[in-house]
């Protein structure tokens, strides 16, 4: 971790008691609370931006159906030799 950076935030109160609750439960200090909730929230938009993503290349080139045909023939031959 680089350099650590003070600053003042302000919120209603009743998720500072939130915050205190969950870094009196886990011994942590509000710094630790703040940065985790920062990571998962960076964590949460990049998955919606590569889903978004994902989505959009779906829709610029959808699955053709020959494509489709041969997915299923490969899984039924794959799926064919296990002992179920």
């Amino acid at each position: 971790m680089g350099k650590a950076i003070k600053f003042a935030v302000s919120m209603p109160e009743e998720e500072f008691k939130e915050i205190e609750a969950i870094r009196f439960k886990e011994g942590v200090s509000r710094s630790k609370v703040i940065l985790e909730a920062f990571e998962l929230l960076k964590k949460s938009r990049m998955m919606e931006d590569q889903i978004r993503s994902y989505e959009e290349g779906y829709r610029n080139m959808p699955e053709r159906p020959h494509d489709i045909k041969a997915w299923e023939d490969v899984s039924l031959a794959t799926f064919s030799d296990e002992d179920w």
